[in-house]
């Protein structure tokens, strides 16, 4: 057992010298999940530029986006909002806005649940 041990360390010095480092977690694992390639069904982008991101988010009644990450957003209303959004391990929070309403939101990983009994549209507008 104490042989694969050196070797392994063997081989992580020997691709440290060149400057390279074996991939042990593939990039695409670390990588995060944007909203709309994780869910284009209910996220459509609306306006995009070296500034800002505006998607518009559409979910039916009881309808949930996917898990998914996202940068820290201005959230607005087009129609009366009830939404949850929760949190990988159970942590979530309720939000409700009037139409015309919006809402500063933070970064985060997590998917979005409509809590009403009409269509719930929104725009999210994150900064660059």
């Amino acid at each position: 057992m104490g042989w694969l041990l050196l070797a392994t360390c063997a081989v992580l010095l020997a691709y440290g010298q060149k400057g390279d480092r074996p991939e042990i977690i593939p990039p695409e694992v670390l990588k995060g999940k944007d909203a709309v390639q994780a869910d284009p069904k209910h996220y459509k982008v609306e306006l995009e530029n070296e500034h800002m991101r505006v998607l518009r988010l559409v979910l039916k009644p009881d309808e949930v986006a996917p898990v998914h990450d996202d940068r820290d957003a201005l959230f607005v209303c087009l129609k009366e909002c009830h939404l949850r959004l929760a949190r990988p391990g159970g942590r979530g929070q309720d939000i409700h806005l009037q139409a015309g309403e919006s809402r500063w939101i933070y970064g985060d990983t997590r998917s979005e649940k409509n809590l009403g009994s009409q269509l719930l549209e929104m725009l999210v507008i994150e900064a660059k």
